[in-house]
This record gives C-alpha cells, sequence and structure tokens, in this order.
C-alpha cells in the first residue's frame, strides 16, 4: 500500500523562551497502524514547548525551534511498544544538534510531560535540548551565561544515563562536556554578538575590539577542538560578518576567516578584490 502521507510538519506560536515552533515528521519506516499510534506527536510537541518556563528571568526570548524527527522504527521494551527515531533540533541560526538515538514510549491520550525529578524519556529528551539550545542564546546575553542552564541539561543527562531507558544518554552528556567545555567557541559566539550590537549602535572602535576577540576564540578552537560547531556559527553568520569587517578594513581578519571557512571565501574576499 502506498503511503500517502510520510511527512507532517506542524507549527505553533509558543510563549516564553521559545517563539515559533515547526515541527517535521518522517514517519515513512513505521507500519500503518504504528503511525496512526504517533499521529498527535508534532502537535504535542509544540503543546509540550508552549507550557514550560525554562527559565524564570529570561522569558522574552521567543527562540524559534525547528524539530525533524525520522522514525527508525518500533521495539518491545519491558511489555511496552517503544519507538525508535533520529531528530535534528536546531534554532534555525547557528544551534543544531542532531541525534541518532531517542527511544521513548508513547501514549497518544497523554500529553508530553517533564519532571525535574522524575525521568520520563520523550519529555526529558525534548527538555535536555530545550535547555541545550537556551543556555546557548544566554551565552550571546552575558559572559558564560548559559552555565546555570547547561547544568539544568547535566541533571537530565545523569538521571537518563541511571534509567531503564539509558541508550544515547551517555552520548548526550558527552556533547554537553563539548559544548561547554568548548570555551574559544562560546567566547567567540558572545564576542560576535557584542561586536555587531555596538556596531549598529555607531561604535566601530569598540566593535572592533570585540571582533578581535572573537577570532582569538575561533583560533583556540581550531588549534584545539573539533570545527564542527564552529562551522555553524560562521555559516549562519559569514554574511554579516564579511559586510562589517570589510566596511572596518579588517582584511587580516577576513583572510584568516576565509582559510577557517573555505565555504565561504569568496564571500569574505569579495569586498576587497575590489580595493
Amino acid at each position: 500500500m502506498r503511503i500517502l502521507v510520510s511527512f507532517i510538519i506542524i507549527s505553533t506560536i509558543a510563549l516564553g523562551q521559545f517563539g515559533k515552533v515547526e515541527v517535521t515528521i518522517d514517519n515513512r519506516l513505521l507500519r500503518n497502524n504504528e503511525r496512526q499510534k504517533v499521529s498527535s506527536i508534532g502537535y504535542e510537541i509544540t503543546r509540550f514547548f508552549s507550557g514550560q518556563i525554562w527559565d524564570e528571568d529570561s522569558q522574552d526570548l521567543k527562540i524559534p525551534l525547528h524539530i525533524s524527527i525520522a522514525f527508525q522504527g518500533i521495539a518491545q521494551k519491558s511489555g511496552m511498544e517503544t519507538f525508535h527515531a533520529q531528530v535534528l533540533i536546531s534554532d534555525g541560526s547557528d544551534i543544531r544538534y542532531f541525534d541518532k538515538a531517542l527511544q521513548f514510549y508513547y501514549n497518544p491520550g497523554n500529553s508530553i510531560q517533564f519532571d525535574p525529578v522524575i525521568f520520563e524519556p520523550l519529555g526529558s529528551f525534548l527538555a535536555f535540548y530545550a535547555y541545550m539550545i537556551l543556555a546557548g542564546h544566554l551565552d550571546t546575553y552575558d559572559f558564560y551565561g548559559g552555565n546555570y542552564t547547561y547544568d539544568k541539561a547535566r541533571e537530565i543527562a545523569l538521571r537518563g544515563m541511571a534509567s531503564d531507558y539509558s541508550k544515547g544518554w551517555s552520548n548526550r552528556n558527552q556533547l554537553l562536556k563539548e559544548v561547554t567545555g568548548n570555551k574559544g567557541l562560546r567566547e567567540a559566539r558572545f564576542a560576535y554578538y557584542v561586536a555587531m550590537d555596538l556596531f549598529d549602535q555607531g561604535k566601530p572602535e569598540e566593535a572592533l575590539k570585540e571582533f578581535k576577540l572573537m577570532l582569538a576564540g575561533l583560533e583556540i578552537v581550531f588549534r584545539q577542538f573539533p570545527t564542527g560547531r564552529t562551522l555553524y556559527f560562521l555559516n549562519a553568520h559569514h554574511n554579516k560578518l564579511a559586510n562589517r569587517l570589510d566596511l572596518l578594513g579588517q582584511s587580516d581578519i577576513l583572510y584568516r576567516l576565509s582559510e577557517m571557512d573555505p565555504s565561504h571565501k569568496g564571500i569574505y574576499l569579495k569586498g576587497l578584490k575590489k580595493k
């Protein structure tokens, strides 16, 4: 029998830390009856993010969320049907996470819940990445501003590792260590956003100091850390970086960025070739 609908896209406007939430479901590997059991999951995920206050001090961020769930199959665990899926979750800009090992049970009649004490496979999974993305944004408002929120994600990961649904949680805990330990990228992202604000305020000299701090952070990454997440950052911001640095006459920084991010080399060097 042909599958008429394999992709389901749900959008909603959420309150609090997260703004528009888009959920894409790929259910092609599920049987018809299995697809029916998770037919409401996209709506429940958007409602889940709408109904949570993740941080009392930062309720007006309106971070967009893009969540793609690709179901891999279903199995029995402790007498329950357990779904297996891969998930890509991002803010549509420079923060994105791909998780290959989501394992959860789902009751279509119940809403998805998150309890900071009681572990629940799907709710805790979504909460973990909510805190990861929120922390990444808070890092751009204050120097290491996401530390407390990363700690919240760490608490979830530790509970997940000790649970009956421990698959994938060791990797998530390791991911958290890599993200928080990559001080070069965290400092570079903070400096970038400060620099852009200063530039927009008409303070080019102060902005340039921050751009130089950004480059210093990136240099640390390229010497000591995997560059994948740094390239997400550069991919999201290369056009603005090239424009502002060209206006500031920073050929040396632009040349160095073209070496770090060769896929956008032409963008960084475009303005320089005209001079």
